[in-house]
């Protein structure tokens, strides 16, 4: 692409924290995800990374053609500028002071206490910066009797429910496959950073963020939460089978592949038998009414799983959705990659790595501004390249 038509397209994109700096003293996942989403925005993050290693995700699988990056950290870092420091040492604690007076927002994941420990706390931050936004990310907060406990994620998700409520009732426990919470932390860290701004300028007045994985996941489960704390009703494993527990919903083999597929009203009963060419199904007194539907759903799955036999899942997905009954084929991660659909959404960004001229692909934000996605302007750091550039030393 022509360097000016690029240029343009980096003039042309929104930059609300354009102007806000962010001082970034997190590693690994949720930390890092929390600043990227930031400087997907425009925020100009700055990486404090310890001498000679720096965070730990660059270690990992290395990226194609650019072996000295790992997979991992280019997925949440790209776009931030990287120095090094070392925050045990004097010198060392009084430069990461010094730039946090510059900054409007800290964000950090040690283990509670251990920035205080080091110094830049939130009252040493603000001893310097009286109004910064200070944001403490962790597994199980800055609080409670649990906080000074090691975390990740799947041990969160282990202690917040949701490995119990992953598989089937035989099947159970089982972690979700990606660290979602993690990533989930990062994004509530973001959304709580933007808050905190607007009440920063609103009132002049420092803002403490305290945000923790363990949290993240609960909030998550909003509807599995109320219905245990209000109802009383115990989550259990469903497997394949969506919340609400229609009989016809789950993943069922098709010709070639499988389906995934969820008729929860009535409505989306009819148009899918239907569809189905089942509409006999329909006159069985077995599956006329919800309540009856519920009591025979075996009988009604084996006939679902007997017609979807007959086609591919692409087309079922195609016959089912053209009728609004939610239904999709079962993908792989590479088959999703591939998919026009991502790429017409442009929900995976690619940036260059100036040095090497290696394209790299990574995560834009989750969401389209003004009809357009919003990637990185640059590629990942690499370990201290800014260094001189932000300290003048």
């Amino acid at each position: 692409m022509d360097a000016s038509v690029v240029q343009a397209h980096v003039d042309a994109r929104p930059t609300p924290l354009k102007g806000i700096r962010v001082l970034d003293l997190t590693t690994v996942l949720a930390g890092p995800y929390c600043t990227y989403q930031l400087s997907l925005l425009g925020a100009e993050v700055i990486k404090l990374e310890k001498p000679g290693t720096g965070d730990w995700a660059r270690q990992g699988q290395g990226v194609r053609g650019l072996p000295e990056f790992s997979a991992q950290f280019v997925a949440q870092n790209a776009g931030k500028k990287s120095i090094e420091l070392d925050l045990k040492s004097e010198n060392g604690l009084r430069q990461a002071l010094e730039l946090a007076k510059t900054c409007d927002v800290v964000v950090e994941n040690f283990s509670p206490g251990v920035a205080d420990r080091l110094g830049i706390g939130y009252e040493d931050v603000r001893r310097v910066k009286p109004d910064v936004v200070y944001c403490a990310m962790s597994g199980y907060g800055q609080e409670g009797e649990m906080s000074k406990r090691p975390a990740y994620d799947h041990v969160i998700q282990a202690a917040s429910g949701i490995t119990m409520l992953t598989g089937t009732p035989e099947s159970v426990p089982n972690r979700i496959g990606p660290p979602l919470v993690d990533y989930l932390a990062g994004i509530y860290g973001a959304f709580a950073v933007l808050a905190a701004l607007r009440e920063r300028d609103r009132t002049g007045a420092p803002q403490f963020l305290d945000v923790a994985m363990l949290d993240a996941a609960v909030v998550a489960m909003a509807s599995t939460v109320s219905l245990c704390a209000n109802a009383g009703k115990v989550p259990v494993a469903n497997g394949n089978t969506a919340a609400s527990g229609s009989p016809m919903s789950g993943i069922f083999k098709t010709r070639d592949g499988l389906l995934s597929m969820t008729a929860n009203q009535h409505g989306q009963f009819v148009r899918a038998l239907r569809a189905m060419e089942l509409e006999a199904l329909m006159e069985d007194p077995r599956f006329r009414e919800e309540d009856a539907r519920q009591a025979h759903a075996a009988e009604l799955k084996e006939a679902l799983s007997l017609r979807l036999l007959d086609k591919p899942a692409i087309e079922w997905e195609r016959i089912l959705s053209e009728v609004h009954v939610p239904a999709a084929k079962v993908r792989t991660v590479p088959e999703l990659l591939g998919s026009e659909h991502l790429a017409q959404r442009g929900t995976i960004a690619r940036v260059m790595d100036e040095r090497s001229q290696v394209t790299m692909e990574v995560p834009a934000i989750g969401f389209r501004w003004n009809r357009a996605p919003l990637g990185p302007v640059s590629g990942p750091p690499r370990l201290g390249e800014h260094t001189e550039q932000v300290l003048g030393g």
